[in-house]
């Protein structure tokens, strides 16, 4: 009976992580952003949080970001990219110098948690060599208490974007 329940309790714990990744659609790899928001021709929403210590991410990420509405709107409208400058919860260290680069490009913008952008990459390339980046942001959000509300803003600065 012990056994049957460990092994009930592992195959329940591999399920719930199964099921959790398969919900997280942020990508944290700028790279990764870049490739797919080429591939698939859609802007890249990017999510600055504070996920351990900035409240009003936590909220976002609750009312918004955690809801099936959002998920399917986003899964078929943007590249999600999640930027996390977390103060005690650990984090790849190439990922953390990503983040801290991409603090410095975007600070102009972002002054303080939770920002979210609308943006594109615009690659320069000299021969087939990567020259420069140019972000061409299309707008800029921060919290809203429901995903029908954050969704319409979104869909608006969308609306601004030429390719």
């Amino acid at each position: 009976m012990y056994i049957k329940n460990i092994l009930f309790s592992l195959f329940v714990f591999s399920i719930t992580i199964g099921i959790s990744q398969d919900n997280n659609a942020w990508l944290i790899d700028y790279e990764e952003v870049y490739e797919e928001s080429i591939k698939q021709d859609k802007p890249i929403m990017v999510n600055f949080t504070g996920s351990d210590w900035c409240g009003w991410c936590k909220k976002l990420k609750k009312a918004v970001f955690d809801t099936e509405t959002f998920q399917n709107w986003a899964a078929e409208n943007v590249i999600l990219f999640e930027l996390d400058y977390p103060r005690r919860t650990p984090q790849d260290p190439a990922i953390k110098e990503q983040n801290r680069q991409l603090q410095q490009t975007f600070r102009s913008v972002v002054r303080g948690y939770p920002t979210i952008l609308i943006f594109d990459i615009e690659r320069d390339y000299d021969g087939d060599q990567k020259k420069a980046d140019g972000i061409k942001i299309h707008g800029k959000m921060s919290y809203m208490g429901d995903p029908d509300s954050f969704i319409n803003v979104a869909k608006n600065h969308i609306s601004n974007r030429q390719k």
